[in-house]
């Protein structure tokens, strides 16, 4: 079972996913950030919760080299509404525009930041701007994989942790991801 160390645990929520009995949930702290909470009496101990747990697996399995890119979107007005240069609002008409899908961090009307998920460019919107605070990501994980299942261009935008637990969760590369 888990090692529930808040000091390695980035509250990604790949476990919570993962867990085919619904045993985990995501739990704010005092500070308000999320760790993974297990309800021992719904927990089978199957172990998919280490399998996908980054800090128990060890954050990295091969040595890799990183590539890194520089880009700034043409339009200004994108750009104004946006962080980093507008790239964000790029990468997601693109992958709209293939029919796909897009996931990224937005605050609902009750001022939380939660991950969601947009089918066209008006839904997309809501993902702009940074949130510089923890996203609650329920299940996204799994509407993630449900759509590469599906054959959906795929553009997943979170912070580093939350991407390598998709990474994690997902145990596989999917040619039609864009993280």
């Amino acid at each position: 079972m888990l090692d529930l160390n808040k000091f390695s645990c980035t509250g990604c929520s790949a476990c919570y996913n993962a867990c085919p009995k619904a045993a985990i949930q995501m739990v704010a702290n005092d500070q308000g950030f999320l760790y993974p909470q297990i309800d021992e009496h719904k927990c089978i101990d199957c172990g998919l919760c280490d399998k996908v747990c980054i800090p128990y697996n060890g954050y990295t399995k091969e040595p890799f080299t990183p590539i890194a890119f520089g880009a700034k979107n043409k339009d200004l007005e994108e750009r104004k509404n946006s962080q980093s240069g507008g790239a964000f609002s790029v990468f997601a008409k693109h992958v709209l525009s293939k029919g796909g899908v897009v996931y990224g961090a937005l605050i609902d009307d009750n001022f939380v930041v939660l991950h969601g998920r947009a089918q066209n460019e008006e839904e997309m919107t809501k993902f702009h701007g940074s949130k510089y605070a923890q996203s609650d990501l329920k299940d996204i994980f799994s509407k993630v994989l449900a759509d590469l299942k599906a054959g959906l261009p795929v553009l997943f935008s979170g912070t580093p942790c939350q991407t390598a637990g998709l990474k994690s969760f997902l145990r596989k590369d999917y040619p039609n991801l864009l993280l």
